[in-house]
């Protein structure tokens, strides 16, 4: 399995939603130390700067180049790497956290580098959120997500709509208490979000593009008014021996 090189930075920053306070204050919760944390497979390093109140420093990884020159200035610092070869020493993180992104990894490589960098008692917390639900509009994204582009969504996607089931360690669990991502959002915001999918860069590629027979579609739909937009919000999280 291999991490795709990304090169729409920007628009990732611009139009992602950003993840509840919540989310960091119970990640930071759970680590006996606050020192060092990392975010893997950071993008344009969203995580990180929620990560940033919680702890001392705070480092972002990527293989993407273009996604960490795309990051907003920050706390943070970013290193470009794979998510198998991080060069930290070993026992030296308090915290990992993989974002919306362990679906690109190679698992064992990536869990047999997260035991080596993380310090006894440390946390590792897969995030995750699944698809959109917007009021008023029904399975109206569903149907979207499904058919004109459900052709174009790589396979690595079915793990991350799933929550990663195959995800598993044999340290002690941390149960996550269910939380959201939720943003108002106006129909332009919603399209600059759509326009972020990874199908639709690839429906591209060959030709195609069910966002724009999609537009119209959604804009009667949605109306003038902004809308409430939610995604549920998954955590799989482990304290290392």
């Amino acid at each position: 399995m291999t991490e795709p090189l990304f090169q729409r930075g920007s628009l990732y920053q611009q139009h992602r939603p950003g993840y509840p306070d919540s989310l960091f204050a119970w990640l930071a919760a759970q680590c006996r130390h606050h020192s060092l944390a990392l975010d893997v497979g950071c993008g344009t390093g969203q995580a990180c700067r929620g990560l940033e109140p919680f702890f001392s420093a705070v480092l972002g990884a990527d293989i993407s180049l273009r996604q960490l020159q795309a990051a907003p200035s920050s706390a943070s610092h970013y290193l470009s790497c794979s998510s198998s070869a991080v060069p930290l020493a070993d026992a030296s993180l308090d915290l990992i956290t993989v974002a919306q992104a362990f679906h690109w990894f190679d698992p064992d490589a990536f869990f047999a580098e997260a035991k080596r960098c993380l310090r006894p008692g440390g946390v590792l917390a897969l995030i995750s959120y699944g698809l959109c639900e917007v009021d008023g509009l029904g399975t109206l994204i569903r149907d979207y997500h499904d058919g004109p582009l459900g052709p174009w969504w790589p396979q690595e996607r079915q793990a991350l709509m799933a929550n990663y089931p195959e995800a598993s360690l044999p340290w002690e669990p941390l149960p996550w208490p269910q939380d959201y991502l939720q943003c108002h959002w106006h129909l332009e915001d919603m399209l600059g979000y759509l326009d972020t999918w990874s199908a639709l860069v690839k429906a591209r590629q060959a030709g195609e593009d069910p966002l724009e027979t999609f537009t119209p579609v959604l804009a009667e739909a949605w109306g003038d008014q902004p809308r409430t937009v939610r995604w549920p919000l998954r955590v799989k999280a482990w304290r290392r021996p």
